[in-house]
């Protein structure tokens, strides 16, 4: 307090000539309409600007809980239609679909593999395949209460089942090793008629993906005469690179499928 007052009495000239130009101020605008109405404006302007910086940090902050939203309500979607679909084989195969961000994922290795931020406590297991909309991503390795591994389609080991969309001739999909945007389309016979810029999508046969999940399209076709089999590559859809949210793919009915795999292998 006794601070206060010294600076006080140090600066009162100052302290009175700011309290006088205030009292001034406020007399010439509330006896003048022209100055009244030009500090309405002008506070009026200053007031809005302050709420429209809020209002835009609001939004910036809300923006995360904005997107887990949509992605949640996304991955509902999904398994509401791996229901309604009659079309396709996915039809007999309902799906669960778990949206996931990518915090960790690699490209230029022989063997890739990813890390996503869900894991046990949101209903993940090992085994279960990871997609976008853009193709097949890789299968859940290990998992802890909140995050999964996930082997990479970019693995030396990964193969996936595939149909070549116009004919329903199925295959397998492996990457070469090489380039992350492209992969070897292997077991499609010789005499089956193909052309570049076909179609690839995941056949559905396995548990893990559902099928019809366009994969990619053919780039390069190199067959000689005296080959079984096509000598196929394909360019993929996703790019691996640009990799942030994905969905992991729960097939509703495994308990009851593994049960009669099980029974067909004892008998």
């Amino acid at each position: 307090m006794r601070n206060l007052i010294e600076l006080i009495n140090k600066h009162n000239h100052f302290i009175l000539f700011v309290l006088l130009e205030l009292v001034a101020f406020s007399l010439v605008i509330q006896n003048n309409n022209f100055q009244k109405a030009a500090f309405i404006n002008s506070t009026n302007g200053i007031t809005s600007n302050g709420f429209k910086a809020i209002s835009q940090l609001k939004y910036y902050l809300s923006l995360k809980r904005t997107n887990d939203l949509l992605l949640e309500e996304n991955a509902t979607l999904k398994s509401l239609l791996s229901y309604q679909n009659t079309d396709t084989i996915s039809s007999s195969k309902p799906y669960q679909f778990i949206s996931a961000k990518v915090i960790n994922n690699s490209v230029a290795k022989a063997n890739n593999y990813l890390t996503i931020d869900k894991g046990r406590v949101d209903g993940v297991k090992k085994g279960m395949g990871v997609v976008t909309k853009n193709g097949v991503i890789g299968i859940v390795k290990d998992i802890s209460n909140h995050y999964s591994s996930v082997i990479s389609v970019l693995h030396s080991k990964s193969k996936v089942s595939i149909v070549l969309k116009k004919n329903n001739h199925f295959g397998s999909l492996q990457w070469d090793g090489k380039n992350y945007k492209k992969a070897k389309i292997l077991d499609i016979p010789s005499h089956v008629g193909i052309r570049t810029g076909d179609t690839i999508t995941t056949s559905g046969f396995s548990n893990i993906f559902p099928a019809n999940i366009a994969l990619g399209t053919i780039s390069n076709i190199n067959t000689q005469e005296d080959d079984k089999f096509h000598n196929v590559k394909m360019i993929f859809l996703q790019d691996f690179k640009q990799l942030k949210f994905v969905s992991i793919c729960r097939f509703l009915n495994i308990e009851e499928v593994d049960s009669l795999d099980y029974s067909v292998e004892n008998d």
